[in-house]
């Protein structure tokens, strides 16, 4: 073997040995609590938080503001609740003194307001969008809420969820996405049967947020582990975040 050769020899080993030795590619809530339990939303996993901690709202707005402050990369957040707040997005970076028009040129949002819509976006319209924009994360706000239409049958709201799971599955993986869906208790699901036993079987974790007077629960539902954040009274909270782990 030349030199040359042993050259090329060593950087093809050399490269080999950093891709095996990469990191996961996750992005953080940028809770402690949440981030010391999950481990950060990591990239091909689909992950849905599902609950009724008003933290939820709060999740999709961190995860945008996080993903570029991480990565200097985009986010695709397609809305099915009215939730997206442009406003909110810009004051969390804001906290973070991040450049608010840099990180806002970084989102791409995208509201659906029937089932059939959603539907669309995800299976025809989100995939060349993500190889237009290579983004880093996808967020589906409110998940569920439109296959809960009374105005559509469980059958077809059924049908149309299991194939959409499917479609969001095949693109996070093939696209190495970070992925997570929320679900702000509006209408609670129901794990065991109907769209919940649907959603929670089709992704890759579910963290359930449970507010209560003083503490909001945290459960990682696949793993079985779990973890409390402890709120304080006014005066007592730290900055952004939100009290201690028990």
């Amino acid at each position: 073997m030349n030199t040359n050769q042993q050259a090329h020899h060593i950087q093809a080993a050399d490269t080999s040995l950093v891709r095996t030795a990469r990191p996961d590619i996750i992005v953080d809530a940028g809770i402690p609590e949440l981030d010391h339990l999950l481990g950060g939303f990591k990239a091909g996993e689909t992950t849905l938080v599902d609950g009724n901690s008003s933290l939820i709202a709060e999740l999709p707005n961190r995860l945008c503001v996080n993903t570029y402050r991480t990565f200097h990369a985009e986010t695709i957040y397609l809305d099915a609740g009215m939730r997206a707040d442009p406003y909110r997005i810009a004051r969390y970076a804001r906290t973070l003194e991040l450049d608010q028009q840099e990180v806002l040129e970084n989102i791409v949002i995208s509201r659906a307001f029937t089932v059939y819509q959603l539907s669309t976006l995800l299976r025809d319209l989100l995939e060349p969008l993500i190889q237009k924009r290579s983004p880093r994360t996808l967020i589906i706000g409110m998940l569920p809420a439109l296959y809960l239409d009374p105005d559509i049958s469980p059958h077809e709201a059924q049908t149309l969820l299991a194939g959409d799971l499917r479609k969001i599955q095949e693109l996070t993986t093939r696209y190495n996405l970070i992925t997570v869906g929320t679900n702000l208790d509006a209408m609670p699901l129901t794990p065991s049967k109907g769209l919940g036993k649907t959603l929670y079987d089709s992704v890759s974790e579910i963290l359930q947020m449970k507010q209560f007077d003083h503490i909001t629960s945290l459960a990682l539902v696949k793993q079985q582990r779990n973890a409390t954040i402890i709120h304080g009274t006014k005066g007592q909270l730290r900055l952004e975040e939100f009290g201690m782990v028990i």
